[in-house]
């Protein structure tokens, strides 16, 4: 009977501490979701302050190098690629990429996803989608999807922090 009683107890504290771990276990994996996605929102952060007056050279540059690498991946050609510095608001530092592409809509939607991933406060200002124009010299196979000119218009921005 003591030993009956005694095994019981011991499995009921079993029991507990199990549903213990268990609880434990479920906030661990919820928090190293959390940080996760909080670390991710902390690069988007730290990339998007700045305390310079416009765009360096070098940060301009390897955005158009991101961006050649994002439509080389998604076999998109780019006709024309040129950036300029905007006016912006107070507090603000705006540069602006002025992109012609040649692709279809699928690859269009690939890329502007692409975008949306990057790690930098991005707003596209302008998005136009046209037929492209086939010549009579080149002849399409009769299944290939339609490509289209796209002329993208977007901004990169970043925050001037505070002294």
């Amino acid at each position: 009977m003591f030993t009956i009683n005694s095994v019981t107890a011991k499995q009921h504290k079993i029991n507990e501490l199990d549903k213990k771990i268990k609880n434990a276990q479920e906030k661990l994996n919820s928090a190293r979701i959390m940080d996760q996605q909080l670390s991710q929102f902390s690069r988007i952060i730290d990339n998007s302050l700045t305390r310079e007056a416009s765009f360096s050279f070098d940060e301009i540059n390897a955005f158009k190098t991101t961006i050649g690498r994002l439509a080389d991946q998604r076999t998109i050609t780019i006709n024309k690629l040129s950036d300029s510095n905007k006016f912006s608001l107070p507090g603000l530092v705006e540069t602006t990429y002025n992109l012609e592409l040649e692709a279809t809509y699928v690859q269009i939607g690939q890329f502007i996803s692409d975008l949306e991933s990057m790690d930098n406060i991005i707003k596209i200002q302008a998005l136009d989608i046209s037929p492209l124009a086939v010549s009579d010299k080149e002849v399409t196979a009769p299944n290939a999807p339609n490509r289209y000119r796209v002329t993208l218009e977007l901004s990169v921005f970043k925050v001037k922090r505070e002294a």
